[in-house]
């Protein structure tokens, strides 16, 4: 994702590739690790399936704006997506793997295999981009996961129980 961050920035603000890495690094590092004391923080007070969800929406909100906008407001949204996008991950594992009861060693093993998605999905940015010489519309790769996560953070990090687990339990 950092070429793709410095391609974006140089496209899009005219900013050289020197001056699009050090936005990389210090705009973009600094609003994750700020987001992610920040989010830690606020879980305190708010949900952490509601805190996903909100994080989730405005990422698709900020997704939309690195898409259709031009210049430093393309950048800027990046930047906001690192800020809102540091408890995704963790906030994600923690759910996933609540209620699992006996399975919670393979529901949390397949999650960390779907960090795999990391490295997958970020060509699949550079063929759209490519495929329609724009690289903003790349940027509908992670709109779409953020539109899985939004999802994820309202309903589906809840355990389904099946009727035949339940009956199974009561006979138990």
């Amino acid at each position: 994702m950092t070429r793709l961050f410095i391609n974006l920035a140089h496209r899009s603000a005219g900013l050289n590739e020197k001056v699009a890495a050090e936005y990389l690094g210090w705009g973009y590092g600094i609003a994750f690790m700020t987001g992610r004391f920040f989010g830690t923080f606020i879980m305190k007070y708010i949900q952490p399936a509601r805190l996903l969800s909100l994080y989730a929406a405005i990422n698709i909100l900020l997704s939309l704006v690195a898409i259709f906008s031009e210049g430093m407001v393309t950048v800027y949204a990046l930047i906001g997506i690192g800020f809102f996008m540091s408890i995704m991950f963790p906030t994600i594992f923690a759910l996933g793997i609540k209620g699992l009861g006996h399975e919670t060693k393979m529901g949390s093993s397949l999650i960390i295999m779907a960090i795999v998605g990391g490295a997958a999905l970020p060509p699949v940015l550079g063929l759209i981009s490519d495929a329609t010489k724009n690289i903003q519309t790349g940027y509908i790769v992670p709109l779409i996961c953020f539109v899985v996560v939004l999802f994820f953070g309202l309903k589906g990090y809840k355990v389904a129980v099946s009727r035949d687990a339940m009956v199974e339990t009561q006979i138990v």
